[in-house]
């Protein structure tokens, strides 16, 4: 609990450098969420070692998943404040649907872990119904980071047009990211 506080707050100041009512470009675009991206994972890495350091208990699980959900509903909050250009519009309504998909199941697992009488490891949520279905939608999540890394990517070979005059500017944006997308299967 006590790093949800901290996670909400700092996400949330960056959530508001993107709610200045501009549309931003595809690169500023990518640069922000790529910030929200690496918060989060970070976040989440930090989460989990606390956990992991600890033994498991139902209240160090419940804590857990308090912050977890914090966690999610910060970086979603955060892409939902983006106002995207109109070019990638369709990958950023795909991404607030899957990130709220994902929080959702996140969600059912914390419900399912509050209603437990016992705990046997730090992981036991992993084999529940709920478990495994957010461990689908998860998927799903990379699927989609990766797809989007490709398309950022992608635009690389715009570079060769820069200097022509005549073709806008949004024509040959080159945006660079890394969203540390795990490899696919």
């Amino acid at each position: 609990m006590k790093g949800a506080a901290a996670v909400v707050f700092g996400l949330a100041a960056l959530t508001l450098t993107g709610c200045s009512g501009e549309t931003l470009t595809v690169s500023e675009y990518a640069t922000r969420t790529e910030s929200l991206v690496a918060t989060m994972v970070d976040d989440f890495a930090a989460l989990d070692g606390r956990w992991e350091s600890q033994p498991p208990t139902l209240v160090g699980a419940l804590d857990y998943w308090e912050d977890r959900l914090a966690i999610r509903a910060a970086f979603l909050s955060g892409v939902e404040s983006l106002d995207p250009p109109v070019d990638i519009a369709p990958m950023h309504d795909r991404a607030v649907d899957i990130f709220a998909r994902i929080t959702r199941a996140d969600q059912a697992i914390a419900d399912r872990v509050q209603t437990w009488t016992k705990l046997h490891g730090h992981w036991d949520w992993v084999d529940t119904p709920e478990g495994r279905a957010s461990d689908a939608i998860l998927e799903e999540v990379y699927a989609f980071c990766r797809a989007s890394q490709a398309d950022f990517d992608a635009t690389a070979d715009r570079s060769a047009l820069q200097d022509v005059p005549w073709i806008p500017s949004e024509m040959t944006e080159v945006v660079s990211v890394a969203y540390g997308c795990p490899p696919g299967e």
